[in-house]
């Protein structure tokens, strides 16, 4: 049988679109929640208040290089082209606590949708000392099958958890 989580290694989990049907299949995790545009707000404001230990973050991706998941390590104050915070572009290192494996890989190229402005939020968030979280964002092929990726982040989860 299976040890139950501390609270020092439980993973709050949320996905964006598609990757909704990924985060319910996963059994290593505590928490899961859908982000849409309308409730982005409401799900910081939970983190805040909850202050998880580790987010993790799913979203869908349809670049090129679709033969991993990605395990994202930068993020921007961009969205859509357009700047959301200040007057300069800039960018901030995630630091990802799920370990690359053979389904995974560590990536520079979150771009400049939602699931970059997620991200952006998160981090700002936690660099201001506010939320008091580690965070990993994955971005999911949408070639990939969640049946065959569901394992993949579960194993990544459970490695992550033995440590």
């Amino acid at each position: 049988m299976d040890e139950l989580p501390t609270l020092s290694n439980q993973v709050y989990g949320f996905a964006l679109g598609s990757t909704g049907r990924l985060l319910y299949r996963l059994e290593n995790i505590d928490c899961c929640y859908l982000v849409f545009p309308n409730n982005l707000d409401k799900y910081l404001d939970m983190l805040l208040h909850d202050q998880p230990p580790h987010i993790l973050g799913l979203g869908s991706y349809s670049g090129v290089d679709q033969d991993k998941i990605r395990i994202e390590t930068i993020c921007s104050n961009q969205f859509r082209n357009d700047l959301v915070d200040g007057d300069q572009y800039t960018e901030v290192e995630i630091k990802p606590f799920l370990k690359p494996t053979e389904a995974m890989k560590y990536a520079k190229a979150i771009g400049n949708s939602y699931c970059n402005q997620i991200s952006w939020k998160i981090m700002q968030l936690i660099n201001e000392g506010k939320l008091h979280s580690q965070y990993t964002f994955l971005h999911i092929p949408k070639t990939m099958r969640p049946w065959i990726i569901a394992p993949a982040i579960d194993q990544a989860l459970l490695n992550f958890r033995r440590l």
